[in-house]
C-alpha cells in the first residue's frame, strides 16, 4: 500500500509530497520505554534535534528543526499540534500516539503561517480503527531501574580532602598559609587514623543522595468498532528520581470516538485528560545537586550524638551550601497540574470529492504550586554541636495558574481526478484565543507543621501577587495541489494571519509558499528501470513563514506598577510608570526557506531521502541596542537576520529472508544524518557577551575566549611571559596566548571560535529484526563536532567547599608535580577568565536503546483468550562514547558543568492483548 502522511489540515500520499516532511509511526517511537513522548523522537527524524536538558523526573526537552532560526525572544521551538490543535506533546501518553509528522520547510508548513517559522510537529492519536472492527483490549507494562549514566568520582577521604583544602587556601593566598582557615595537622591525623567513623567520618555525600530509582508505566486501552470506532485509554506513570527529593507521577485518560453517521457525514469527539504531580526540592534541581557536591566528607548529614539534628560543617571555617538531607526532608515542593483537552469535529461530504470540515477545541490547564517549610531548624556544626550554624525558618508559598485556549477552524477541501489530472483545493478559516491568569501568596512563622494553610501563618511580612493576560489570532488559509499523470507535481499554500500582539496597522501578514516535484521514474524513457527503480523524485520549494511569539503587546506603552507613593502626604497609593520604550511600528518576523529534495526507492527495499535547505529569518524582533543613559528599557524593533543552511539525509533498507536457516527473518536498517551552518547576516553593533560574542558573519553566540598555551611551570617562565591582566601570576596558573602582540594579556586577546558552537551533525542508526517470535531492536544516536563552555561545580574544585575529583586531587599542579592537565588547587584567577580551558568537547556516540523481546505463539496463548503476549527486556543509554569529562555530554548548551544526572535505564515489560 502507498504510504499516507499527515500534513497540515489533511493527508497526502508520500509519493506526491513536494515539501520536506518526515514521519514516523507510533509503534516505532514507543520502542523506547520512556515516559516523555518528546524524547522518543530523538535521533529518529532527520532535521529534528531533540536534547534532554537533564535527568530530572518530569524534566524538559528542547527541540529544533532545521537549525537555530532567530535570536529574538520569539524563540526557536517548533509548533506542536495534537490532532490539529496546539498542545504539549510531553503531556501525552506515548501509547496513544498513532503517528508523528514533521513539517520542516516553508512549503509544508506555510499553511500554519505565523506559527510555523520553526517548523511544525503534527501528532495524531489513535481512534480505534482496525480492519475487522473487533473489540481489542491491550495492556502494556514496564518496570525499570534508573541510575546515572556517569557520576563524578569525588574525594571522599577526609584526610585527603583536608590536605587538599589546606593547599587550596595557601594557593588562593599566593603561597601564604592562613591558619585560621586551615585544618591543623593534628585534626587531619585524627581523621586519617580514626577508629570511630561516626566522629571522624569519610562521608560520601554523592553516594548517600544519588541512588538507583524505580520507574513503572502502565497503559490499558480498549478499542474497536466499524461504523463507530472508539479508543479508550488509561495510563499511569510513576518515576522516582535518582535523587530522592525529585519525583514525578502522571495520570492520563483519553477517549477518541469517530462515527460514520451516514455515507457523507462523519463526526468525532476527542477528550484527553492529564494530571501530573511533580515533586522537587524547593531550590530546584541545579542548585540542589550543587548543594550535594558542596559538602565536605568530614561530617555526616546529622549530628553524631544520634539526636537527628542536622549538621552544618565540621569546622566553622569550612565552606558549604545547605545540607541537602535537610533540604530533602524539610523543604519539598509539589506542583499539581491538570490538563483537559477536548475536541468535537465533523466531516461532511457536500459533493463527490468536496468535504466541509469543522473542528471546535478547547485546552484548559491549571497548575497549583505549594512549598511548605513546617519546622524551623538550625544546621549545627558537626564537631561543635552546641554552636548554632545556619537557620531554616518556616514559610508557605502557594500559587495557582489557569490557562484557557480555544480554537475554531473550518475548511472546504476538494480533491478530484479528471483523467490524467489530479486537482486538490482547500480553503479555510481559523480563530484562536488564549487567556491566562495567576495568583500567589506567601506567609511565614508557622507554629505547627500540621497546618500548611496560608491562614496559619503570621500576617506580618505576608505578600500576594496576581496578573492576567490574553491574546487572540484570526486566520484564513488555503492550498492548491495539482498533479499531471502522477509525475508533475505542484503545490501552493497561503495563510493570512492577524494577531493581537501587533498594532492594528501591522497586524496582518501574508505567508505564501510554492513547491514542485518531478517523479522522473514515471517517465516513459525510464520504463526499462522500473523493475529496480521504484521511485525517483526531485523536489523544490520556496516559502515564507512568520513568528508572533514576541511577548504580548510590545507595541504599546505599557505601565508597570512601580511602588507606593504618599501623594496626599498621608495615604500610600499604588503608583505606575512607563519603564520601557515602545515601538508602534513593529511588524512580523519573517522566515524565508528555499529547499531542494531527492527521493529514491530501489527494489521497494532501499529508500533514500535527501533535503538541502537555506533558511533566512529577517526583520527579527529584538530589543534595540540603546545606551543605558536613555533611562528606560529598549523598545522592541525589527532588526537583524539569521541564516541557516543545511542538509538532512534519511536512508532505510528493509527485507525478508526467503530461504535457508533464517527463512522468515524480517529486518530493517535505518540511518539519518543532518547538519547545518548558522550565521548572523545582519545584527548591528558588535556585542561582547563575556565568553561569547555576537557579530555579523559569525554564528550566533560565537565562543570568544583566551587561547590557553599551557600551565606555567616555573617562576622564570612567568617572568618571561607577557603580564596577565596585571595579576600576581604564579606557577601552576594558566598561560594565555598574546594574540595581538602587545606584550600583555587582557580581554583584547580573546579569539572568536566558531567551531563547535552548533554541532557539525547529528545522526542516528536503527536496527530492527524479527524471527519466529523473537525480536531485536537497537538504536544508536550521536552528535559530532559540538562544544560547550562550562563553569562551576565539578569543574572548579572547592566551589562552596565542594571536593575535587580524585583525578584533580592526584593530578593538579604542585611544585612537585608539574601537571599540564589541571591548574593548582585554589587557583585564584584562572577560572575567572573566559578561556579554552573551560571549553569542552561534548560530542558523543551512544547506544540509546537495546531491546530484546519474545512473542508467545498464537496457538498457545489463544487457549487462554489472548491474541498477543510479548515480554521484553530493554536498556536505555547503556553505553556512551565521548571525550566529555562531565556527567553526561547530552546537554542543551553552555552553563554549569553539572546538572541533574542523566539516566541509564534497565527495564522489563510486557504487552498483552485480548
Amino acid at each position: 500500500m502507498e504510504e499516507v502522511v499527515v500534513v497540515g489540515y489533511g493527508t497526502q500520499k508520500k509519493v506526491n509530497l513536494t515539501g520536506s516532511v518526515s514521519s514516523i509511526s507510533g509503534e516505532a517511537i514507543t520502542k523506547r520505554p520512556v515516559i516523555n513522548a518528546v524524547s522518543m523522537l530523538q535521533g529518529l527524524l532527520p532535521g529534528v534535534r531533540v536534547v534532554q536538558n537533564n535527568g530530572q523526573p518530569g524534566g524538559s526537552f528542547t527541540m529544533q528543526i532545521h537549525g537555530y532560526g532567530t535570536f529574538s525572544g520569539a524563540g526557536v521551538n517548533p509548533m506542536v499540534l495534537i490532532d490539529g490543535v496546539e498542545g504539549d506533546m510531553a503531556s501525552l501518553d506515548p501509547n496513544t500516539i498513532q503517528s508523528v509528522s514533521v513539517l520542516k520547510d516553508a512549503a509544508s508548513a506555510a499553511i500554519y503561517g505565523s506559527r510555523a517559522a520553526n517548523g511544525v510537529i503534527l501528532v495524531t492519536t489513535k481512534d480505534g480503527s482496525s480492519p475487522d472492527g473487533k473489540l481489542k483490549v491491550a495492556y502494556h507494562y514496564n518496570y525499570g531501574i534508573h541510575s546515572p549514566t556517569k557520576m563524578l568520582d569525588m574525594v571522599t577521604n577526609s584526610a585527603d580532602y583536608m590536605t587538599a583544602w589546606n593547599t587550596r587556601i595557601r594557593n588562593t593566598n599566593y603561597g601564604v598559609d592562613m591558619p585560621a582557615r586551615q585544618y591543623p595537622q593534628e585534626e587531619i591525623e585524627k581523621y586519617r587514623n580514626a577508629t570511630d567513623r561516626i566522629q571522624y567520618p569519610n562521608f560520601d555525600w554523592v553516594d548517600f543522595i544519588v541512588n538507583p530509582a524505580p520507574t513503572q508505566m502502565h497503559n490499558l486501552s480498549v478499542s474497536g468498532g466499524k461504523q463507530t470506532r472508539y479508543n479508550f485509554s488509561l495510563g499511569y506513570f510513576d518515576e522516582k528520581g535518582t535523587m530522592e527529593a525529585f519525583w514525578y507521577k502522571r495520570y492520563n485518560g483519553q477517549l477518541n470516538i469517530v462515527s460514520d453517521v451516514s455515507k457523507r457525514l462523519k463526526i468525532g469527539v476527542n477528550v484527553n485528560l492529564k494530571k501530573g504531580v511533580k515533586g522537587e526540592e524547593g531550590s530546584g534541581q541545579e542548585n540542589y545537586f550543587g548543594c550535594v557536591l558542596a559538602q565536605a566528607p568530614t561530617y555526616m548529614p546529622t549530628l553524631p550524638d544520634g539526636s537527628g539534628r542536622y549538621s552544618w560543617r565540621a569546622y566553622p571555617f569550612e565552606e558549604c551550601n545547605w545540607n541537602p538531607y535537610l533540604m530533602l526532608k524539610e523543604q519539598p515542593t509539589t506542583t499539581d497540574d491538570y490538563d483537559v483537552k477536548a475536541q468535537a469535529w465533523s466531516d461532511f461530504e457536500i459533493l463527490d470529492g468536496l468535504h466541509w470540515y469543522v473542528k471546535a477545541a478547547t485546552n484548559y490547564r491549571t497548575s497549583q504550586f505549594s512549598a511548605f517549610v513546617g519546622n524551623s531548624f538550625y544546621e549545627q556544626i558537626y564537631r561543635y554541636p552546641h554552636g548554632d550554624g545556619y537557620q531554616l525558618s518556616t514559610s508557605l508559598n502557594k500559587s495557582n495558574t489557569h490557562t484557557l485556549y480555544t480554537n475554531l477552524h473550518s475548511y472546504l477541501d476538494y480533491n478530484k481526478r479528471f483523467g490524467v489530472h489530479q486537482v486538490g483545493v482547500m480553503f479555510g478559516y481559523s480563530s484562536e484565543e488564549n487567556k491566562y491568569n495567576e495568583m500567589g501568596a506567601y506567609r511565614r512563622e508557622y507554629a505547627s507543621p500540621l497546618i500548611p494553610e496560608l491562614n496559619a501563618g503570621a500576617p506580618d511580612g505576608q505578600t500576594n501577587s496576581g496578573t492576567s493576560n490574553a491574546w487572540a489570532m484570526q486566520s484564513v488559509f488555503g492550498r492548491l495541489n495539482y498533479s499531471f499523470r502522477d509525475k508533475y507535481l505542484l503545490e501552493a499554500d497561503m495563510r493570512y494571519d492577524g494577531t493581537s500582539r501587533l498594532s492594528p496597522d501591522s497586524r496582518w501578514g501574508l505567508f505564501p509558499s510554492f513547491s514542485a516535484g518531478w517523479r522522473i521514474s514515471e517517465e516513459q524513457f525510464m520504463e526499462s528501470t522500473r523493475n529496480w527503480l521504484s521511485n525517483l523524485k526531485i523536489r523544490g520549494s520556496w516559502g515564507q513563514l512568520g513568528n508572533q511569539n514576541i511577548g504580548l503587546y510590545p507595541y504599546q506603552a505599557m505601565l508597570s506598577f512601580s511602588g507606593v507613593y504618599p501623594f496626599d502626604n498621608s495615604t500610600l497609593v499604588q503608583g505606575v510608570a512607563q519603564t520601557s520604550l515602545n515601538n508602534y511600528n513593529i511588524k512580523w518576523e519573517t522566515t524565508t526557506t528555499t529547499g531542494l529534495g531527492l527521493d529514491v526507492t530501489l527494489y521497494n527495499k532501499l529508500s533514500l531521502t535527501l533535503d538541502v535547505y537555506r533558511k533566512l529569518t529577517t526583520d527579527i524582533l529584538r530589543s534595540a541596542q540603546v545606551n543605558a543613559l536613555v533611562g528606560l528599557s529598549a523598545p522592541t524593533i525589527n532588526n537583524g537576520s539569521v541564516q541557516n543552511t543545511g542538509y538532512d539525509l534519511d536512508i532505510k533498507y528493509q527485507d525478508r529472508v526467503q530461504n535457508g536457516i533464517w527463512k522468515g527473518l524480517t529486518y530493517d536498517v535505518g540511518v539519518i544524518v543532518g547538519g547545518f551552518k548558522n550565521k548572523l547576516v545582519e545584527f548591528g553593533t558588535w556585542e561582547d557577551g563575556g565568553s561569547v560574542m555576537r557579530e555579523e558573519g559569525r554564528p550566533w553566540n560565537t565562543f570568544y575566549l583566551l587561547q590557553v598555551e599551557g600551565i606555567f611551570q616555573s617562576a622564570e617562565e612567568v617572568a618571561n611571559a607577557p603580564k596577565q591582566f596585571g595579576e600576581n601570576t604564579q606557577p601552576g596558573m594558566l598561560k594565555y596566548k598574546d594574540v595581538n602582540g602587545d606584550n600583555k594579556i587582557d580581554n583584547t586577546d580573546r579569539v572568536p571560535m566558531e567551531k563547535g558552537v552548533f554541532p557539525d551533525c547529528t545522526y542516528g542508526f536503527t536496527l530492527n529484526g524479527a524471527w519466529k517470535g523473537f525480536d531485536l531492536y537497537g538504536f544508536f544516536q550521536g552528535v559530532a563536532g559540538s562544544k560547550v563552555y562550562v563553569t562551576g561545580w565539578g569543574l572548579q574544585p572547592f566551589v562552596q567547599g565542594s571536593a575535587p575529583t580524585k583525578d584533580q586531587f592526584a593530578n593538579a599542579w604542585t611544585p612537585e608535580n608539574h601537571s599540564t592537565k589541571y591548574v593548582m588547587l585554589g587557583d585564584p584567577v584562572s577560572y575567572s577568565h573566559p578561556s579554552t580551558y573551560l571549553l569542552k568537547d561534548n560530542s558523543y556516540f551512544r547506544l540509546k536503546t537495546l531491546q530484546f523481546g519474545y512473542s508467545l505463539p498464537g496457538n498457545l496463548i489463544g487457549k487462554v483468550g489472548l491474541s498477543r503476549l510479548r515480554i521484553y527486556f530493554s536498556g536505555d543509554n547503556l553505553l556512551t562514547f565521548t571525550n566529555y569529562e562531565g556527567l553526561d555530554p547530552e546537554r542543551s548548551g553552555n552553563g554549569r558543568y553539572v546538572s541533574y544526572p542523566q539516566n541509564k535505564v534497565v527495564s522489563f515489560g510486557c504487552n498483552i492483548e485480548f
